[in-house]
């Protein structure tokens, strides 16, 4: 008997939406035992062909202006809360967005992640006795002993301790030999309880199957992709169609959020073209830089932006080293973007408590993830941070590298920068760092105004945190956010897409991918500042740069404004402002 490895459905979204949907979901089991994951209202093998043959239609169709966007979800998500998100996000695009790719896909993906109580995988209950079924021999002998040991004790001292005040001292021996037997039974379970929560919590069986089976399968939807639109081109010849191609590249890009993260760049790693003349250097490290990889995926696709949203991957990927396994594959995107924030309980508590059994670091730095990265406008500690482009002078050139390296913007903790980090691991100062092609957006002072439901009158409102505009968060700030979000008043870790009032991050990560960065700030034209910022532009920067540059600058400082009108603070990619702003050529070889 043979089992499909997707299934595929359209989504159902508002009739506004202009652009197909589609949910993919992986059928791969919660366990291993279990014979796939299919669920009520999958698609059928018949179902998800056809679905596959008019999703590849629609592209070839209009193959002028087709692009591809996937997004990918994060741990412990619910496949139902997913989908809504898919739906919601097809129809927030449409509504921020009328300008769009005529011929965009928005593929939904779905990896079989668990989540802690309820959906396919079962209850709380189930899972605990599942867990406890799947206990190696031994350590089920332990729980057995603990489990009566503790009975016992409690019982036992109990009535030793009745005795004790009833017939006297003679009966103490009897308390003691119990309350030694309880210390011992919880001294024997106190090992096995850590790893029963462990387990538990999911975290590093959905860290399994992301990598195995979500990663996996991700790759073999873009595979099928490829090949059925080399199949839609009119030619008994399959050079001839897959050369067809070579001139008609569609965009292919992602936002991951959080373990969604690392299904992506693990699934572009394989997909990656490693015999590519182009990417091989040398056996030595410094060899990595003088390699120029194609974004080109396959015979159809090339590698458009990528968005990372909370990523839940270690800060190691965007230091250059031996050490990043991901740094060939992120270097053959033509966009990159994170957004980040200090905040992030989900990452900087649970993940890095989880990965230090599993990741291979000897200090506390090394175990740091990618979405608790922070952006520091001042090279010196500082109370108060400023908002806005953190590395855009005010005469509207960038900050040079050999006046503030771009690493020593970014921290992983107070008085710990990347700069820091890249130097410990023995890496040449000179040497250009993969951080340099992704541009942050750092939230967490990021806030809103919103209206007050008693007085009507706008208040601050922070989303991911409660924006107090600290340089560094502290043990009490951490404890409130944790009160709040136990409160259900800020998600520090999903609110940039989650939260009702998260206006800005949601325009932003959505318009990042897919208009990109050019498409994204040309709608700022809208915003009351453009017109001012042109005609500084216009004034101060006549000489040296055209018209259109002064328009891209002008756009850029309406971003500036915008951001430091929200609290966030933006450190730009030095590739964004050469290429899109100077017009210089896109150059990947010095990194």
């Amino acid at each position: 008997m043979s089992y499909q490895l997707l299934s595929i459905k359209k989504i159902d979204t508002d009739t506004a939406v202009p652009f197909p949907c589609y949910f993919v979901v992986s059928t791969a089991p919660i366990n291993i035992e279990d014979s796939n994951n299919f669920f009520e209202g999958a698609a059928s093998e018949e179902e998800s062909s056809a679905a596959l043959a008019e999703m590849t239609a629609y592209l070839k169709r209009n193959h002028a202006d087709a692009e591809v966007l996937v997004m990918v979800h994060g741990y412990n998500t619910g496949r139902e809360n997913v989908r809504n998100w898919y739906r919601d996000a097809a129809i927030d695009i449409t509504r921020r967005y009328p300008k769009l790719p005529k011929g965009l896909v928005l593929i939904g993906y779905r990896w079989s992640s668990e989540q802690m109580n309820g959906d396919e995988s079962g209850d709380v209950k189930f899972k605990r006795k599942s867990a406890r079924q799947s206990l190696p021999e031994i350590m089920d002998y332990i729980y057995q002993f603990s489990l009566m040991g503790t009975i016992a004790g409690v019982v036992g001292s109990f009535i030793g301790y009745g005795f004790l005040l009833t017939k006297g001292v003679s009966w103490l021996a009897i308390l003691v030999i119990f309350s030694g037997l309880f210390t011992i039974a919880m001294l024997a379970f106190a090992p096995l309880g850590t790893i029963l929560a462990l387990r538990l919590s999911n975290y590093f069986r959905d860290t399994f199957r992301a990598n195995q089976y979500g990663a996996a399968d991700l790759v073999e939807l873009i595979r099928q992709l490829d090949n059925g639109l080399v199949e839609k081109v009119t030619n008994p010849d399959r050079t001839a169609r897959e050369n067809y191609w070579g001139n008609h590249r569609i965009r292919l890009s992602f936002v991951g959020h959080s373990m969604g993260a690392f299904v992506v760049t693990n699934a572009v790693r394989v997909l990656s073209n490693v015999f590519e003349r182009a990417s091989i250097g040398g056996l030595e490290l410094g060899a990595e830089a003088g390699k120029r990889p194609s974004s080109e995926l396959g015979n159809v696709f090339s590698l458009g932006r990528l968005v990372l949203v909370a990523p839940d991957i270690s800060s190691e990927t965007i230091i250059s080293g031996r050490a990043n396994v991901l740094q060939s594959s992120l270097r053959r995107f033509e966009e990159a973007y994170l957004f980040c924030n200090e905040g992030d309980m989900a990452l900087r508590l649970a993940s890095t408590t989880a990965n230090y059994f599993s990741f291979p670091a000897k200090t506390r730095d090394g175990g740091y993830r990618l979405g608790n990265v922070t952006v520091r406008e001042a090279s010196a500690i500082r109370e108060i941070e400023r908002a806005g482009i953190v590395n855009l002078l005010p005469n509207g050139e960038l900050v040079k590298e050999n006046v503030r390296a771009f690493l020593s913007y970014l921290y992983i903790r107070q008085s710990r920068s990347l700069l820091d980090r890249q130097l410990e691991i023995g890496l040449d100062e000179g040497t250009r760092s993969i951080a340099e092609l992704f541009t942050y957006f750092d939230c967490t002072n990021y806030y809103e105004l919103i209206p007050n439901p008693k007085t009507k009158v706008l208040e601050r409102k922070g989303i991911l945190t409660r924006a107090i505009n600290k340089t560094s968060l502290e043990t009490l700030d951490y404890t409130l956010l944790c009160k709040d979000f136990i409160q259900g008043k800020r998600d520090p870790h999903g609110g940039y897409i989650f939260a009702g009032d998260a206006d800005f991050t949601k325009r932003a990560i959505y318009g990042l991918a897919c208009l990109g960065w050019e498409g994204f700030l040309e709608t700022l034209q809208a915003e009351p500042d453009y017109d001012q910022y042109l005609q500084q532009a216009q004034q101060n920067r006549s000489i040296d740069l055209n018209l259109d540059q002064q328009q891209e600058l002008a756009r850029l400082f309406t971003l500036n404004a915008l951001c430091d009108r929200k609290g966030i603070q933006v450190l730009m990619s030095p590739e964004r402002y050469h290429v899109n702003v100077l017009e210089q050529d896109f150059d990947r070889s010095a990194y």
